[in-house]
């Protein structure tokens, strides 16, 4: 038995050994496996941004050759016009003058009109107006020839991209596009040739100008001699391309920007990569994604005269580039998802468990809650109910009683004043007879508060402004709370919102409560007047500086028939209660022995059953 253990114990960390070199094996296959993973992820994003890039650069050579196109239709309808605007006559000027007007927004630098020797007519440039001819400007001999041939009728020369030697576009990069002047449907030989000189910067730069890849790539335009028509470093622009990047950063070769380069002169289309010495502000050696395609010109009518010597040689080429780390960033973000994923996981494992109970107690925290919000409710309406037995017993006592002396008491009092007028000359029992009328009186008044308590009249609502009312029954009792010292204030709050309620019955609570205060107060003091709303209701308070109530006395004042002054009935706050209630309201008392008392009534400020928000 105990080799048995003993060797449990000895196999122990051989097991904890295996368990954990499993755990690293595992570790490191699913390193590896994330690795390629996220090479294979970056290899796919790097062709699917290189197909943007590409479709882009498309685009752009789309743009380009739908320009040209344009400009091949404006030219070959030149021989039309000339046919109903001759050359010679009168009007011949001014049209061509609006026409370059037109062209001129397109980056047409000049319109020249040679005739069929090859001298230089006239030309319009800008300022409007035309030039007279100018022998030295001729066209070359070569050139000549293909416009005076008459297989090139109905067909353009596109010259190559150079700089201009003669004014004024001298040191300026031009391109021509000539077209021979066959006016005549039957002409078999050229009357003259007409030119449009491009301006090839203008032209690169329209079709780029917003052209972004990415968060901060960018396109860029060469021309057959490798020279920048468009790029997103101003300065660049007229230099040669490889050139201008080896002066920025002499310590860099450019290989393969430079094997890029000449695939695009060559006449594909495609993808790659180059390093770079920069990237916008950023300056040092940046990996870039290319994507890059010709610009060809000879799709429709026009042809070069190089197109034999050299073929592919005149045309653009566009490249669209963004460096690499937006590429590795966005298989950053897939790996941080992938982490978060595994980590979500584990967590998941721990935490759902701890989630689960915590909900469980929540919902127990919640249920105890929801018992007790009940409970409560509960006994308030029991309260309500043994209230409402209550007063319908104390009613139904009142009733019988108030019935059964209503009578003897107005016959006691009619014949207390029928003996006093006969007594007028005994003062003694004049005073006696007063004494009995003055009671028969009051127990009179009880009997009218009694019935109002029993029979209380249903309120007629109506839309009222709650200040209003509060305002004219402090008007109305402003004298009085000036012949007891009292100082009577409001403090109302602005723009109230209406209240469905019966103003009369409101009045009726504010001067009970009203006076409840003044009595209160035994010299002087002050009673100030609230008013407010919020949560859906209006609310309104009495306060008073007074001698306060006991905890005892609060819980009796709505009782009927509960007083504390000697002459009281107890029935004020009880029919303040029964009104406010007829009102779907409340009535909140605070009180302290020596620290006063307010009294608060809360109505609801919108019909019984409506929905809409206090405004």
């Amino acid at each position: 038995m105990k080799a048995s253990r003993l060797q449990a114990v000895l196999s122990l960390p051989k097991v904890l050994l295996f368990i954990v070199g499993g755990m690293v094996v595992l570790s490191l296959l699913f390193f590896t496996f994330w690795q390629r993973l996220n090479r294979k992820v970056e290899d796919i994003l790097k062709e699917q941004f290189n197909q943007q890039q590409l479709e882009l650069a498309r685009k752009i050579a789309d743009n380009v050759e739908a320009y040209f196109d344009y400009l091949e239709s404006e030219l070959l309808a030149y021989p039309w016009r000339f046919r109903l605007i001759p050359p010679n006559s009168p009007e011949f000027d001014a049209y061509m003058a609006a026409r370059f007007e037109n062209l001129q927004r397109l980056g047409i630098l000049e319109i020249r009109l040679f005739d069929r020797n090859g001298r230089l007519q006239r030309s319009w440039m800008s300022p409007l107006g035309s030039i007279s001819g100018v022998p030295e400007k001729a066209l070359e001999p070569a050139l000549l020839s293909w416009v005076n041939d008459p297989k090139n009728k109905g067909r353009l020369f596109l010259g190559e991209v150079h700089r201009a030697t003669t004014p004024p576009w001298q040191g300026r990069l031009v391109m021509p596009l000539i077209t021979g002047l066959y006016i005549s449907p039957a002409a078999s030989a050229s009357e003259g040739a007409l030119e449009l000189l491009i301006d090839p910067l203008f032209v690169a730069h329209t079709v780029t100008a917003g052209v972004r890849s990415g968060v901060s790539g960018y396109p860029w335009i060469i021309d057959q001699n490798g020279i920048f028509l468009a790029h997103h470093e101003k300065g660049f622009v007229g230099r040669d391309a490889l050139e201008v990047r080896r002066q920025r950063s002499p310590q860099m070769t450019f290989t393969g920007l430079q094997e890029l380069q000449a695939r695009i002169l060559g006449g594909e289309e495609g993808t790659g990569e180059y390093i770079s010495g920069w990237h916008r502000q950023r300056v040092g050696e940046t990996p870039k994604l290319a994507a890059f395609t010709p610009i060809r010109f000879d799709k429709g009518l026009i042809r070069s005269v190089t197109d034999v010597e050299n073929p592919g040689r005149n045309l653009w080429g566009v490249a669209v580039v963004a460096p690499m780390d937006e590429v590795a960033g966005q298989v950053s973000a897939v790996t941080r998802q992938e982490l978060f994923l595994v980590a979500f996981f584990f967590l998941a494992v721990i935490l759902v468990p701890l989630a689960l109970i915590i909900v469980a107690l929540s919902w127990n925290k919640i249920l105890a809650r929801e018992v007790n919000l009940k409970t409560e409710e509960l006994l308030e309406s029991q309260k309500r109910l043994v209230r409402s037995e209550r007063f319908a017993a104390v009613g139904e006592a009142a009733a019988y009683v108030s019935h059964e002396i209503k009578n003897p008491l107005m016959v006691i009092g009619g014949l207390a004043r029928q003996v006093q007028k006969k007594l007028e000359g005994d003062p003694p029992l004049c005073d006696k007879l007063d004494i009995i009328r003055n009671e028969v009186q009051r127990l009179e008044n009880l009997l009218g508060e009694i019935r109002d308590f029993t029979r209380p009249a249903t309120p007629v609502k109506q839309e009222i402004n709650l200040n209003q009312v509060i305002h004219e029954v402090d008007t109305l009792l402003e004298g009085e709370a000036k012949g007891r010292g009292i100082n009577l204030e409001e403090q109302l709050a602005p723009d109230l919102p209406p209240v469905q309620a019966d103003p009369n019955q409101m009045r009726q609570v504010l001067l009970n409560l009203i006076k409840n205060a003044f009595e209160a107060l035994d010299s002087g003091g002050r009673v100030t007047l609230t008013s407010g709303a919020e949560d859906r209701r209006v609310w309104f308070t009495v306060q008073d500086t007074g001698v306060g109530m006991s905890p005892e006395v609060l819980d009796k004042i709505f009782n009927p028939f509960f007083t504390t002054k000697e002459k009281g009935t107890g029935l004020g706050l009880a029919v303040i209660h029964k009104i406010v209630s007829d009102h779907q309201g409340e009535v909140n008392v605070k009180s302290s022995p020596e620290e006063g008392t307010t009294i608060t009534v809360k109505l609801p400020c919108e019909p019984e059953g409506a929905s809409s928000e206090l405004s």
